[in-house]
């Protein structure tokens, strides 16, 4: 039996609440961000694009204080935009720059990232080490695969305490919510699918694993036809996953009863 069998369910992650703060409606996967962010926070929002996170959390009064970060030109002038016509220049200040490198150590106490890829995320978490040293929490919504992004965080000294799930216009959004301190050890079906989501059986787990089973059950059906050595190996890797994902869904409510 897994190990994550033995969790019992616990409370659904709460979300904020989808009202609007200074004219911005945000869409449900930016309302779980900012529903993690503690208010009062200090927060950042790297590649913030049109700045609805920051606007809405000033906007709102959930945080006193938001730096908008951008690192291409196009989105900084948007944001800088949308701020003005907000009227919350004193609240948000927009920064032109790559990742973490506009920001000061301990001038913020959380940073956000959302729609980067997990990899992108990575990087940036990487390249700017004295400013996330100095930080108290990582809310971040990757894009693509975020089992390796989750395995980063714990190496790094960073450890899972939210986790949650949402699917918004036909695509399943993964967001993460980690503080420094010592990760447990989890197996690598947990770091795949998300320790908390599986600990939670989330509401949304059950769809968002069977909406994987679709995508890998087309990865192995184009692999079986590969002879290479890596094709195969790549196939036994992918089956595996494809068994794991079967068990998880036999032990999830609502599983078909034999």
């Amino acid at each position: 039996m897994l190990a994550f069998f033995n969790y019992h369910q616990d409370a659904n992650c709460s979300r904020a609440a989808a009202g609007e703060a200074a004219g911005i409606r945000l869409p449900a996967r930016l309302q779980a961000v900012a529903g993690m962010v503690p208010p009062g926070s200090r927060v950042a929002d790297i590649g913030t694009d049109h700045a609805y996170l920051p606007l809405y959390l000033a906007g709102s009064g959930r945080c006193p204080r938001v730096i908008a970060v951008e690192a291409a030109p196009g989105p900084y002038r948007r944001a800088l935009a949308a701020v003005a016509a907000a009227g919350l220049q004193e609240r948000v200040e927009v920064r032109l720059g790559e990742g973490l490198a506009p920001l000061q150590p301990g001038e913020v106490d959380t940073v956000t990232m959302a729609g980067l890829g997990a990899l992108t995320q990575q990087g940036i978490l990487e390249a700017g080490r004295e400013v996330r040293q100095e930080l108290k929490r990582l809310i971040l919504q990757p894009q693509g695969e975020a089992g390796p992004l989750r395995r980063y965080l714990a190496a790094t000294g960073w450890y899972l305490y939210n986790e949650d799930l949402v699917y918004e216009a036909g695509h399943y959004y993964i967001i993460l919510a980690a503080s420094q301190g010592t990760s447990p050890t989890y197996s690598d079906l947990e770091w795949r699918i998300g320790p908390l989501l599986l600990q939670r059986r989330h509401p949304l787990l059950r769809d968002y694993l069977l909406h994987k089973m679709e995508k890998l059950t087309a990865a192995v059906r184009q692999l079986a036809a590969g002879r290479g050595a890596r094709a195969k190996e790549r196939l036994m890797d992918l089956s595996r996953q494809l068994e794991e994902i079967r068990e998880v869904l036999a032990w999830l409510p609502g599983a078909a009863k034999s």
